[in-house]
């Protein structure tokens, strides 16, 4: 039994019915409940229909926590850990999805256990049952990854951007504290300028009235969308390079399933399971692995002629 509700709530089978419509159905509640928190901040909303508010609130407490113990459970199911299961649990535990799947129903269990008490932050954090949708999709997983290899390159990008902030505010505060120092008067106070030209928003509620100002302001915003474009670059071409490591691997499971000359069960699940992340439907995946299979038998029969 706790091997099925393993295999049902990691989906180690994306074929299996149980584990889809149990997908389906905890990303409709997610989604219903970001839906009823953003709805309960409107006071007349929420006077209104507080009770039904009330009702799902505790109805998916009630199956975030059920879902988390059960995957608390039986996460001793995967891979050579049935022998540390105290170990294993702990180790679940303290990975960034559980502690998501954690959050997502405790603050509403302090919510109910102490209602006398002001708890509206905790209430602004059942919004991190949003979060709980990177396990049912696979490219939330891949940008995750994306983020993680380009975090030194996006770091440092961070920090010249900080430097170049640095330097256009007090620029700007030298040229300009004698003309606006109700809005130029301190370095701080030019850095809302500056924020605003370099990410190229231009709220247009703070703006240089000197011509070195403005012309010092024109440099800036220049520099401004090479600023926002370099890490929208970095993250593109990571996000390729992901995807076709990803097509790569696929490709190399295919083959080697192919050593044989025969894909069996277990086999093709692995070719599937892999090409599901990289957002592939089934079709694709049956039609790749049979150009696979039939490159596979070309070339087969091509050592076999003298």
């Amino acid at each position: 039994m706790r091997k099925k509700i393993y295999d049902i709530l990691e989906m180690t089978n994306p074929n299996d019915v149980m584990s889809k419509s149990f997908s389906i159905f905890i990303v409709s509640l997610i989604l219903i409940n970001v839906v009823c928190i953003v709805l309960e901040s409107i006071n007349e909303v929420n006077l209104q229909y507080r009770t039904i508010f009330l009702v799902i609130e505790i109805i998916s407490t009630m199956i975030f926590a059920t879902e988390y113990c059960l995957r608390l459970w039986s996460c001793v199911e995967s891979d050579g850990v049935h022998a540390y299961p105290i170990r294993t649990r702990i180790k679940y535990a303290l990975k960034p999805l559980a502690i998501v799947d954690l959050l997502a129903f405790l603050p509403s269990i302090l919510q109910l256990l102490f209602p006398g008490i002001d708890l509206r932050f905790l209430r602004i954090l059942r919004l991190l049952r949003v979060f709980k949708l990177t396990r049912y999709f696979s490219s939330f997983e891949l940008l995750l990854n994306v983020l993680h290899e380009e975090r030194k390159s996006l770091a440092g990008i961070f920090v010249l951007l900080l430097v170049i902030l640095t330097l256009a505010a007090s620029a700007l505060y030298l040229v300009e504290r004698d003309i606006q120092p109700d809005k130029f008067g301190s370095i701080p106070q030019a850095m809302w300028w500056a924020i605003a030209a370099l990410t190229t928003v231009g709220y247009g509620d703070v703006y240089p009235l000197s011509a070195p100002g403005k012309v010092l302001g024109s440099l800036v915003t220049i520099v401004g969308i090479g600023m926002v474009a370099l890490p929208s670059g970095i993250l593109a071409s990571a996000f390729s390079e992901q995807m076709r490591r990803k097509r790569e691997s696929l490709q190399l499971v295919i083959d080697d399933a192919l050593e044989d000359g025969n894909i069996d069960v277990s086999e093709l699940r692995s070719i599937q399971e892999l090409g599901h992340t990289l957002g592939l439907s089934e079709s694709q995946i049956i039609d790749l692995v049979k150009h696979s299979r039939s490159i596979f038998e070309l070339e087969h029969q091509d050592r076999e002629e003298p």
